[in-house]
């Protein structure tokens, strides 16, 4: 069975991927170490310096950009990738203007100012999501050490256009995106599975930027879709 590779997002752990991790029964797998690099591009080589030789991609947000990095920089490794309310393209000057702002707020107030303004955008904002997943969320990322804020900050807002080159990989992709997700929307990822030769788009009813937690079991079945996919090639 080819091993899976969960890339954690923006000050996110494993714990985003814990309904789909316990789904694997005796599948190998392994989380990216995504907190010591200051470049998407950096934390891709720490990715496949560390990687069994050919392995399964799955990154939400931040986590698919350092995948679409992977896939471009050793495409024969990969034996395919679930992208998951990501973002292909380059950060654009409005962004990195809010994202100066936040840093310099992070500054000042600390970690939690970014965190407490942040998560409510995280889910589709169903009661469930908001009462279960919401203090988890501001749990896990308040708990991140300030200085990997930073670091990832600098990362997401130096990344590269990514949408011409993961046209060129070849093998099978899971393009993945919750409905109402208000940070990297549906559109974006329409563009990508148009893009890539060999996709499959989903597209989560009222899900928001982490279906992986609040709609759990559509996720998982992506996921083992696709590992069948690339099982048999």
């Amino acid at each position: 069975m080819t091993p899976v590779i969960f890339i954690p997002g923006h000050l996110c752990t494993a714990e985003i991927y814990a309904p789909q991790i316990a789904s694997l029964g005796g599948r190998p797998y392994l989380v990216a170490d995504t907190t010591q690099d200051d470049t998407l591009g950096a934390m891709a080589e720490r990715l496949l310096a560390q990687a069994p030789e050919r392995f399964v991609l799955a990154g939400l947000s931040m986590g698919g950009m350092i995948a679409m990095e992977v896939m471009t920089r050793a495409p024969e490794r990969v034996a395919g990738a679930l992208l998951m309310d990501t973002d292909p393209y380059a950060a654009r000057d409005k962004e990195n203007t809010y994202r100066e702002s936040v840093i310099a707020r992070v500054r000042a107030e600390g970690l939690m100012s970014f965190v407490d303004q942040f998560t409510p955008r995280l889910y589709g904002h169903s009661p469930d999501a908001m009462a279960q997943l919401l203090p988890a969320a501001r749990a896990m990322m308040g708990a991140m050490p300030v200085d990997v804020f930073y670091r990832q900050s600098a990362a997401l807002m130096s990344r590269r256009d990514m949408l011409p080159l993961i046209a060129g990989f070849a093998g099978p992709v899971t393009v993945l995106v919750g409905e109402k997700d208000v940070i990297c929307p549906p559109v974006v990822h329409q563009a990508m599975a148009e893009a890539l030769p060999d996709a499959a788009y989903v597209e989560v009813p009222g899900a928001g930027h982490i279906p992986t937690l609040e709609t759990a079991a559509t996720v998982t079945h992506a996921l083992h879709d696709l590992l069948a996919r690339c099982d048999a090639g």
